[in-house]
């Protein structure tokens, strides 16, 4: 299998690219890899659209997903400076600033959309700073150990998310960046929940907590892609210390910036992943009354910070 990927890694992206169109007519239309879930959460996501509607950025969100795994594989023999060739950062002050000119380590908050592989190289390259992704470990030990010598191969250090608390008290002193895919599921007692994309959906609890206790800033990162092979990376604050003393605002600006960003550019989200297969607590429910008083509150805190 190494073999294999290694040949495919090895092709120019122009043929890579070419790769993936077929793998597109395979996965979509003769497999159809996850139809119903994808069909699902568009579904759940945008009631407003019509049915042809969605299905364009179905078919759209399954040709970036070949693109996508291809860039991957290409990612394992690329130079750094070609992927930062390839990725634009257009208000990289944002992040400056709230690192005082990288001088102290940030939380940068992401989501399966565009290139977050390419985004993690391109920032090391661009910022001269380290990286350090958070992962959640993945079932196939292969693709596993892959993804993790593919993120550290330009000095990252990847941390696991059962570890990630001791890993940055540890580090805290240092001048490095923490990415975390935070849009993954959660536990179902204790994670936070809330709606996203109009469904209830449990977040890791992690983010909030270490900003907080470690009054490290928090900064969302959006990457969209501008042509094939092409993105812009822009940078939204979330909160920088001292941070309100409701950790939970955190991760609902994080959630409100995640639904703007996905909003803008559908097609480029990760629509396979069945992110609602949990059922909500009884609690959850519970709360929904209360939610708008919330949301002016995230609002409110929002309009502080910007």
């Amino acid at each position: 299998m190494k073999l294999f990927l290694g040949l495919l890694a090895a092709l120019p992206l122009s043929l890579a690219y070419a790769l993936a169109a077929i793998f597109y007519v395979l996965l979509y239309h003769v497999v159809r890899y996850r139809r119903s879930t994808v069909d699902e959460n568009l579904r759940s996501a945008f009631p407003q659209k019509s049915e042809a509607e969605r299905a364009a950025i179905a078919r759209a969100s399954y040709r970036h997903l070949c693109n996508l795994f291809m860039e991957i594989l290409c990612s394992t023999r690329m130079t750094q400076s070609d992927m930062a060739q390839r990725m634009s950062f257009p208000n990289l002050e944002v992040l400056a600033d709230a690192t005082d000119g990288f001088e102290k380590q940030a939380i940068v908050l992401l989501i399966h959309q565009g290139n977050w592989e390419w985004m993690l190289h391109a920032a090391m390259e661009k910022m001269k700073v380290s990286v350090d992704p958070v992962y959640k470990t993945l079932h196939s030990p292969f693709w596993n150990q892959y993804m993790l010598d593919a993120r550290s191969r330009f000095g990252a250090s990847p941390m696991p998310i059962d570890r990630v608390g001791r890993e940055v008290i540890r580090g805290r002193k240092r001048k490095r960046l923490i990415a975390m895919l935070a849009d993954q599921a959660g536990p179902r007692a204790s994670g936070y929940w809330r709606n996203f994309l109009n469904r209830p959906a449990s977040f890791y609890r992690g983010a909030d907590k270490l900003a907080q206790t470690l009054s490290i800033p928090v900064v969302f990162a959006k990457c969209r892609r501008t042509e094939t092979g092409h993105y812009e990376v822009l940078f939204e604050e979330i909160s920088l210390p001292p941070h309100d003393a409701d950790p939970e605002l955190i991760l609902a600006r994080y959630v409100v910036a995640a639904e703007a960003a996905i909003a803008d550019q559908p097609e480029t989200y990760l629509w396979t992943n069945r992110r609602w297969k949990k059922t909500p607590p009884d609690s959850f429910f519970e709360n929904q009354s209360q939610e708008p008083a919330n949301d002016a509150s995230v609002a409110g805190t929002q309009e502080r910070h910007s």
